[in-house]
């Protein structure tokens, strides 16, 4: 089971997932997960639509995603205030970073490939895409307006890329990689994200804003990273191979890495930081229902789901700890609502 690539799905047909260093590891001991008792879960709705889905907040709690049938672009501003978009000529919009600024990274559909694009805060659009790029995939952005994202050429391998503020698209593929996932980008511009090699196996790397890469395996183990905060710190899981199921680790930038697990779950999958090392995601139960949970710096585990939620998918997390998604309310497959998790 690949957490980081269930994550990156969403509920609808254009968001795409994914077709050796020796560290420590630290088992993490927790008896019990902490019930979210004084959390407080708001549910975004736009415009009566019956798909909503949230994938980035930024330091004031702005919100960005997709609603709609076809879907359209939102931000949701931290006073509960939203605004729908569209750039010019789109088919289907979908929002999945923003920064500090308000600007959205994310990436339209033109009936026929998707393209990445750079919104302001103002409204302005720009559209981009690496050279030889079928299908352009931004996923994150930093405060700087430096992107993370990945792209797929024409025999669909996908790639990873970096656009800088200035618009210079850097494209890059850890070496022996056949298919490259950017996931995460700090303030710095460093970027996390996995490959597979040859024979199918999952690794990690993180990749320095001046090109270097460092590849990693958390146990020699099939490894996904999800995100990365200011510290160089890594947040993702890995793969048992005896069960297939996922396992959470921490890494920290001089390589340690802390292995955790959420209680009572069949599968832990990480998938995003923020810069006070606390750590969001999901988790399946032995029933196979997804909930969310969060990590704080010192181990505690709070397990959440929003109300009546049958499966809870978790996508970020600002330094204040509030927490974005989105959930299905009944059937999986039906109706998505997104929501606002702060502590």
């Amino acid at each position: 089971m690949v957490g980081i690539g269930e994550i990156g799905q969403a509920p609808r047909t254009r968001l795409r997932a994914g077709t050796a260093t020796a560290f420590a590891v630290m088992l993490g001991t927790l008896a019990t997960a902490v019930p979210a008792a004084a959390a407080k879960i708001v549910t975004i709705v736009v415009q009566g639509s019956p798909f909503t889905v949230a994938y980035g907040i930024n330091a004031d709690g702005s919100i960005t995603g997709a609603y709609g049938d076809p879907d359209n672009g939102y931000v949701r501003a931290a006073d509960g205030t939203v605004m729908t978009f569209n750039p010019p000529g789109s088919l289907e919009t979908y929002g999945l970073g923003i920064n500090r600024k308000g600007s959205i990274s994310g990436y339209w559909f033109d009936g026929s490939v998707t393209h990445g694009f750079l919104r302001t805060v103002k409204g302005d659009f720009t559209t981009f895409d690496p050279e030889g790029s079928v299908q352009t995939q931004p996923m994150r952005i930093n405060d700087a307006g430096t992107i993370a994202g990945e792209y797929w050429d024409a025999n669909d391998v996908a790639h990873g890329f970096v656009r800088s503020a200035h618009g210079t698209i850097t494209a890059f593929d850890p070496e022996g990689s056949t298919g490259t996932q950017s996931l995460g980008i700090n303030a710095a511009g460093t970027v996390c994200g996995y490959y597979t090699d040859g024979s199918g196996a999952y690794h990690g790397f993180i990749r320095a804003p001046g090109g270097a890469i460092t590849p990693f395996q958390v146990s020699g183990s099939p490894t996904l990273a999800g995100g990365i905060n200011n510290d160089g710190t890594v947040a993702g899981s890995y793969i048992d191979a005896n069960t297939g199921n996922n396992h959470g680790y921490v890494r920290t930038g001089d390589g340690t890495v802390t292995s955790f697990d959420v209680p009572d779950a069949v599968s832990t999958e990480p998938n995003v930081i923020n810069g006070k090392g606390v750590i969001a995601g999901g988790y399946l139960d032995s029933r196979g229902y997804r909930h969310g949970f969060v990590r704080s710096t010192a181990g505690k585990i709070t397990s959440f789901d929003p109300p009546k939620s049958t499966e809870t998918q978790v996508w970020d997390i600002n330094d204040d700890g509030a927490i974005t998604g989105w959930y299905w309310p009944g059937l999986k497959g039906k109706a998505t609502i997104a929501f606002l998790r702060t502590p």
